[in-house]
């Protein structure tokens, strides 16, 4: 088989099994004792896992998503570097599939936002940064964390068109259908008028008044 091809299978491959590690399981089993399938939204990414059950578990979610999605593209890079930069994107690629299609809970998990942020930014940090920015106005117009998390492949993907290879903006077109996919569901809540909206600022400014409050009260 040619070494290209089993570049990319392998990268995918490896990415896949990392991506089957759901950060939410390990944190809300130590917080909550409890699966995060039976708190919330029943979803196990961090926005769930901080709604429920506050900021500290929901960064550790986050954080233990983006370090799998990031050891997956230093191994694949380390093991396959006849594919040159195709090895970040398939590994990234392999890890988004692993977090919302884990075998071990028949192919049910997450939305794979967290796993895609690193995707955008180590392909080329630059051109990420791009995508989430448009992404984070989506945010802040919008209110809908579901059309943020759509947005920042959906902007990738325009970007590709035009900077990228023809192969990186299939694989990213093919990853935004499934990432609309995950999403149908809010997409309809939207539409329907039944979607609950998230004033980020709001929620920072409120979190950190919350802060001060307590450290007044601890003194």
């Amino acid at each position: 088989m040619d070494m290209q091809i089993i570049g990319r299978i392998g990268s995918i491959v490896l990415g896949y099994a990392l991506g089957n590690f759901l950060t939410a399981f390990l944190v809300t089993r130590i917080v909550a004792h409890k699966s995060p399938t039976e708190i919330g939204s029943h979803n196990p990414g961090m926005a769930n896992v901080m709604a429920q059950l506050g900021f500290v578990p929901g960064v550790a979610v986050l954080a233990g998503d983006l370090a799998k999605t990031i050891l997956a593209v230093v191994l694949a890079n380390l093991f396959f570097p006849q594919i040159g930069h195709f090895a970040t994107l398939y590994a990234a690629v392999g890890a988004t599939l692993g977090h919302n299609f884990p075998f071990w809970q028949h192919f049910r998990g997450g939305k794979g936002v967290a796993v895609t942020v690193v995707l955008v930014i180590l392909y080329n940090p630059f051109w990420g940064v791009m995508a989430l920015l448009g992404a984070l106005a989506v945010l802040l117009i919008s209110q809908y964390l579901s059309l943020a998390g759509i947005a920042i492949l959906t902007v990738y993907v325009i970007i590709s068109v035009f900077v990228f290879p023809l192969e990186t903006t299939i694989v990213l077109a093919l990853l935004t259908l499934i990432m609309l996919w995950r999403f149908w569901a809010d997409i309809l809540n939207i539409v329907h008028g039944t979607q609950e909206k998230k004033n980020i600022p709001k929620k920072i400014i409120q979190l950190l008044t919350k802060k001060k409050d307590s450290a007044k009260s601890a003194k």
